[in-house]
């Protein structure tokens, strides 16, 4: 089965269609905030200019058109009145850039077509017809499913945010039928969005099925009596009607009246004067800078497309000895970058082939096992100025993170840690989506295509060259080397100017080789005690169901939101407290406020929670097991949460109840190895300490440093009391309040948090400000600060960019504004947890000390070790994370030991 490709770069036999209004809206939902130093949003013109450029540059269009939609309703609107009626208008930020669209595609000088009454998809449709009668193929820039009905052998769709390129064969393989069947289909299922009303319980699968059998939708029901379900041919004849409405919504118009001939629109390429004052009007600097780049390189006149550089570097790969690829690495100069070659997407497990290694002159790749790969890496970290695409996966990869004795601190520059650093808030830092956005280039693939999340169990560690092309993975990643080099010095300039150097150097490097190992150590499972909780479960969520149908009246999918939506509100009437676009929520808020009214609601909530935990851990997390040592590996993530707090994925470990039934419970499944012992060390109420410390607020610093419950002094200024007849209830409340002032929580949802009137909120927190004043006052020079700087930083410095505090849409100001007052507490949080791994982690070497690190869960660290260790490693520890930094608070660790994780944590 062949792939579709896409036309040779400059074809001249091609047509290039832009879905510009689809193209619009996936970006302002796809890509994050961005906004000029007035606060006017512009996010979705810049995805679309770098989009045009690298479409310029990469694919060379020497036909372009771009298709619109227009503000008149469609002729579909004619028929059916309620068709789109569903969404909801388009919100400010994205209307705000409509105009800066429009001018944008003018200076690329792409021609816009919008025809009054039709939709962009009828424009498209109308193009791709009239390009076929003219003999060009055609390319349509979209990731609209409902084009690829136009996709035949010289029509392809292409996603170029995804880099998907959809021909016959995909759409087939996306949708059971072909494109000629794929408008039945659409009618027959319908959709939600466009409030296309199919027919109902007929999903894609169904739908299929039917094609399959009858051919068309004409065909099914000249042969309803044929279809062999009951309830689905009753469903076919009640909605037949609805079933040849939505195949008239859904079918394009290809007679669209566009007075233009496809083979004359010849792209001259973008107007360079009009795009450098429009990216200079809108700050858009960078490509600003590229445009100025490519004009230097193009002499004088427009910016003409040119072919991308393919990421080949200035020099062919050498395969080269592990001896000589030593004597380079000690001769070199400058950057000097490594990228290891894995057979497959697991370091820990995927057998390694080998390391490419590039300076700005030279690529060469070495074909070695982890013995030889250990050695290289040695003296590469120990080079003038290291470079790394990825330096966890690298250590792992050539075992580095299990060797003995302490590995190097890390290279001088990490290219995903570095980009994260600048940017905390973006989306993706992997090498790939950094060169995709600063050089503008796609870093070349790895030869293999496995599945996502795909795990092996591959013990070799050097399979043959018959098996793996070799020569391609080197290719790959001495490229990707050379990629990691031109990234460097540019990454380098932007840390100091940020001031975030000494983050990358002190914290997140020394971190990567620990977390690294703490990786491949992983934690032993004991899946018989899950699976024992799993019954018990099982058991309960039955008991409920039985519950919920009594209550109900009658029997009932409890899982089904539909079926429990007409229960709750047509059978037993409770108020509907909120809507969505198409139905009566029973979210977990809803459900909670019902159960006030009901029972009901609360049964159905037990049981969704249930149903979680027996998904998401009682039978997930046995699956994950490596049955080579009974131990689950997670995948710790430096670059993902904007804070700087790590997380963890495959499987995720950082949300497991701490309270509760079964939280403790499923938590004493993650047991030691045989004959040791398990001990948990938790930073005690650490963001209030850090609040109290960088605030300075005598009273708050006072409470801790004598020792004092924080929360119950809270309590006696909110409530008006001595502390010593404060209640449970009010402990908790104020408990509340602390925190939410922390995550700056607005009085509505402080209300909802304890279920109390708003106004009341209100008062708790006026009440906590005017008791600590030192508090309020900084919170507030916070927020200023960070609408004079643009960012706000943490006790280390690791910055957050606030752009929004200077906005004038007042709810992505709001929102700024708690992201200004949350970072620095819950950042420092997160950086005072990195030191302290890091502390303990030296000092475990230092003493000699068998026990390992296993795990980090927000402010807790999990440790295993034999027996005799318990007392020098609970002294170790406590030293190292008290010490992790000096606060005009005491900082407070509370230790505990156990079989398990869940009793050292209880």
């Amino acid at each position: 089965m062949t792939e579709a490709k896409l036309p040779a770069p400059g074809d001249e036999q091609t047509l290039w269609v832009l879905d510009l209004s689809g193209y619009v809206f996936r970006a302002y939902h796809a890509l994050p905030p961005l906004t000029t130093s007035e606060g006017r949003p512009v996010h979705v013109v810049h995805g679309l200019a770098q989009m045009l450029h690298k479409l310029a540059e990469r694919r060379r269009p020497v036909r372009l058109v771009a298709a619109m939609d227009t503000a008149e309703p469609s002729f579909r609107k004619e028929l059916f009145a309620e068709y789109k009626a569903n969404r909801p208008p388009p919100p400010e930020d994205l209307v705000a850039q409509f105009e800066e669209v429009e001018r944008l595609v003018d200076a690329f000088r792409i021609p816009r077509l919008a025809v009054p009454g039709y939709e962009a998809d009828d424009v498209v449709a109308t193009l791709v017809r009239r390009a076929r009668e003219e003999g060009l193929k055609v390319v349509v820039l979209t990731a609209d499913k409902d084009l690829a009905q136009l996709v035949g052998p010289d029509v392809l769709l292409y996603d170029s945010m995804r880099e998907r390129v959809t021909g016959p064969e995909e759409v087939r393989r996306r949708f059971g039928v072909g494109p000629e069947q794929l408008g039945d289909l659409l009618a027959l299922m319908g959709d939600s969005s466009d409030n296309v009303p199919g027919v109902p319980s007929v999903g894609p699968k169904t739908a299929a099925k039917l094609l399959e059998q009858f051919g068309s939708l004409e065909g099914i029901y000249a042969h309803l009596d044929e279809v062999s379900r009951p309830s689905l041919r009753k469903k076919l004849a009640e909605h037949e009607a609805e079933a040849r409405l939505s195949r008239d919504l859904v079918t394009l118009r290809d007679d669209v009246p566009i007075d233009l001939d496809p083979a004359s629109l010849r792209w001259p390429g973008p107007d360079e004067v009009a795009l450098a004052r429009l990216y200079e009007r809108l700050e858009m600097r960078r490509l600003l800078e590229r445009l100025r780049a490519s004009g230097e390189q193009q002499g004088e006149g427009k910016m003409a497309p040119e072919a991308a550089d393919d990421g080949t570097g200035p020099t062919p790969v050498r395969m080269s000895s592990p001896k000589e690829a030593a004597e380079r690495i000690a001769k070199g100069r400058g950057s000097l970058a490594a990228v290891a070659a894995v057979a497959g997407t697991d370091p820990l497990r995927d057998p390694l082939l080998g390391v490419g290694f590039a300076d700005v002159e030279a690529r060469w790749f070495v074909a070695c096992g982890r013995e030889e790969a250990a050695d290289l890496l040695r003296r590469w970290l120990a080079s003038e100025r290291a470079v790394s695409g990825h330096l966890k996966g690298l250590l792992q990869a050539a075992g580095l993170d299990a060797a003995a004795g302490q590995p190097p601190a890390g290279p001088l520059l990490d290219v995903p840690l570095a980009d994260y650093l600048l940017e905390p808030d973006r989306h993706g830092h992997a090498l790939e989506a950094v060169v995709r956005r600063r050089l503008h280039e796609e870093a070349p693939p790895w030869p293999h295509e496995p599945a996502r999340g795909r795990q092996t169990t591959l013990a070799v560690d050097e399979p043959s060259e018959t098996e793996l092309p070799l020569e391609r993975y080197a290719e790959a990643a001495a490229a990707r080397a050379h990629l990691a080099v031109r990234l460097a010095g540019p990454l380098e300039a932007e840390l100091r100017e940020a001031g975030v150097e000494a983050v990358l150097r002190d914290l997140e490097l020394p971190l990567a080789p620990i977390l690294a190992r703490m990786e491949r150590t992983g934690i032993r499972l004991d899946v018989q005690r899950l699976r024992a909780i799993s019954e018990e479960i099982a058991a309960r969520m039955a008991e409920l169901e039985a519950r919920a149908h009594e209550l109900a009246g009658h029997p009932f999918n409890v899982q089904s939101p539909r079926q429990l939506e007409r229960i709750l509100f047509d059978e037993l009437g409770l108020p509907v407290v909120k809507k969505t676009k198409t139905a009566r929520s029973t979210d977990h808020e809803v459900l909670e406020e019902l159960a006030a009214y009901h029972e009901l609601p609360a049964v159905v909530l037990e049981h969704r929670q249930l149903a979680k935990l027996e998904g998401t851990y009682l039978k997930a997390l046995p699956r994950q097991v490596d049955p080579a040592d009974g131990r689950l590996h997670t995948r710790f993530h430096q670059d993902v949460a904007a804070t700087g707090r790590l997380s963890s994925s495959d499987p995720n470990l950082q949300n497991i109840p701490v309270r509760g039934t079964w939280g403790p419970r499923i938590r004493a499944a993650f047991v030691p190895r045989e004959g040791w012992g398990m001990l948990s060390a938790d930073y005690s109420q650490i963001e209030l300490r850090l609040l109290a410390h960088l605030s300075g607020d005598e009273l708050l610093c006072e409470a801790f440093r004598e020792g004092r419950d924080v929360h119950r002094t809270t309590a006696s200024a909110l409530f008006d009391v001595p502390p010593e007849q404060v209640t449970r209830e009010q402990r908790a409340a104020a408990k509340t309040v602390n925190y939410a002032v922390i995550y700056g929580q607005t009085d509505f949802a402080l209300a909802k948090n304890l279920g109390i009137p708003r106004a009341e909120a209100k008062r708790y927190i006026e009440a906590f400000f005017r008791r600590y004043e030192g508090v309020a006052r900084y919170l507030e020079h916070v927020v200023e600060e960070g609408r004079r700087t643009g960012v706000v930083r943490t006790m280390r410095g690791r910055l957050r960019r606030v752009a929004d505090l200077r906005s004038k849409d007042a709810r992505r100001r709001q929102a700024a504004e708690r992201v200004a007052r949350n970072t620095p507490i819950q950042g420092s949080a997160a950086d005072l947890l990195k030191q302290a791994m890091i502390d303990v982690d030296r000092a475990l070497r230092a003493e000699g000390l068998h026990a390992r690190m296993l795990l980090t869960v927000h402010d807790e660290l999990v440790f295993e070790a034999p027996p005799e260790e318990r007392e020098p490693l609970t002294e170790l520890v406590r030293r190292c994370m008290t010490g992790a930094a000096r606060l005009d608070v005491p900082l407070v660790v509370d230790v505990g030991w156990g079989p398990s994780w869940g009793e050292a944590k209880n």
